[in-house]
């Protein structure tokens, strides 16, 4: 076994040493805690796959986490690193077959896997792999990660390139600054059917429940539409335990048009909002179409959970969804929920108009640092692909409050914690 070690050691070492005599490394990102590199001439098509070597330069000494697979590198420093990412451009996943870490140009640490057998998995927003995928994926042409410049408006010709076009349906969900002049005004698009039973609360069709045989344990089995509750990848809720430091922009919204109506839908209590409420995340402007509660709370911080979560869906103009959610723990009663259990449904029905104004802003923290990771629906059909950004300040709800909630409900409506599968969180 060890000699077996030792020869993938030795392969992996010299196939390393094979893509670097020739590198042209060219710049990604920076910040202030690491440089991401990448070699030009690594980037090559493999079947299907792109693939290409890329370095990270850390400004403080990193320490390998340990896993299962490699116990023997625990408590190794490094502050390099080295890695080979295969990159799925058409369905804009990415995997990792190659990793060594250095510690003053001294290697420390290395490991491989086939890329046939590596786990591919939608990369964060604005992560080194997310940045080098937009690369690569762009034949080659480099994106602006480090500051976006200004947009550029020129007027079209007939012998313009479609360049521009090209990169939008390649990364639909990050624009790049630089945008063609935009044609008359269309009409809006459609949103998809699963996000649009999201956005609206639609979500008695085909049944489900929380507990006994309709559970969510069986969700996927249920319909042929819920199979993504039981096969994806990515789907919410979490539990946060591990987390990656990233410069994530500071929450720029609208929230000062109020709510419009609450219902009881059997599932949870919702209330819509009037249009107005905007979030701008990732060049896009989200806008928020409803705030509904989950008790106790479906996503845990550090193996912590609280008796209430609110989730507020946010929609852009594509049918892509943001949610933001926000915990209450015991304690001082909050004053926006007092306005809306004013009017809370206990038996599932028809919206009420709601008598008293409430803002999004009651219902949020002061202090606006969040968790981001992608996810999913926590109710059938599970879509994924969901922007999720999970404050990290709770508010307070009475006691009272929350039974109030409880009681409306007549059970508890939290979807159990989802496996990670990979995904990186980030702070």
């Amino acid at each position: 076994m060890k000699k077996v070690c030792a020869l993938l050691f030795l392969l992996l070492f010299f196939a390393l040493v094979g893509n670097s005599h020739a590198a042209v490394w060219v710049k990604l990102h920076e910040d202030n805690n690491s440089k991401l590199m990448l070699d030009k001439q690594s980037v090559l098509q493999k079947d299907q796959l792109k693939r290409a070597w890329v370095k990270i330069e850390y400004k403080a000494t990193q320490k390998t986490l340990q896993t299962p697979d490699n116990l023997q590198s625990q408590d190794k420093q490094y502050n390099l690193s080295k890695l080979l990412w295969f990159f799925d451009c058409a369905a804009q996943k990415s995997a990792t077959s190659q990793v060594f870490q250095y510690f003053n140009n001294e290697l420390v640490y290395s490991a491989g896997i086939e890329s046939k057998s590596a786990e591919f998995i939608e990369p964060v927003p604005e992560t080194d792999i997310d940045i080098a995928m937009r690369y690569v994926c762009l034949t080659g042409k480099p994106v602006a990660a480090t500051e976006a410049k200004p947009a550029v408006t020129k007027p079209k010709t007939p012998t313009s390139k479609p360049e521009d076009q090209t990169k939008k349906s390649a990364i639909p969900q990050e624009p790049i600054a630089e945008k063609p002049a935009q044609p008359a005004l269309k009409a809006k698009p459609e949103i998809p059917a699963a996000k649009s039973a999201a956005v609206k609360g639609d979500t008695h069709k085909p049944h489900w429940t929380y507990e006994g045989k309709e559970g969510p344990e069986n969700w996927g089995k249920l319909n042929p539409e819920y199979s993504t509750c039981d096969t994806g990848r990515n789907q919410s809720p979490i539990n946060i335990e591990e987390t990656m430091h990233a410069v994530l922009k500071p929450l720029r919204s609208i929230q000062k048009f109020p709510a419009k109506d609450i219902v009881n839908n059997g599932h949870t209590v919702q209330i819509s909002f009037k249009e107005g409420n905007m979030l701008a995340l990732d060049n896009a402007a989200f806008q928020l179409k409803q705030v509904h509660f989950h008790a106790p709370s479906e996503n845990k911080m550090h193996d912590k959970s609280y008796p209430l979560e609110a989730h507020f869906v946010h929609a852009d103009s594509k049918g892509n969804l943001t949610v933001i959610g926000v915990m209450f723990k015991e304690g001082k009663e909050n004053s926006g929920l007092a306005k809306l259990w004013q009017q809370m449904p206990n038996e599932a029905g028809e919206p009420v108009m709601l008598k008293t104004r409430v803002i999004p802003s009651e219902l949020m923290p002061d202090n606006r640092s969040y968790y981001r990771f992608s996810g999913s629906l926590t109710t059938p059909p599970c879509s994924e692909g969901v922007r999720w950004l999970l404050m990290k300040t709770p508010l307070t709800a009475s006691k009272e409050q929350i039974a109030a909630f409880e009681q409306a409900i007549h059970q508890h409506n939290n979807r159990p914690v989802q496996a990670l599968n990979g995904r990186v969180v980030l702070e």
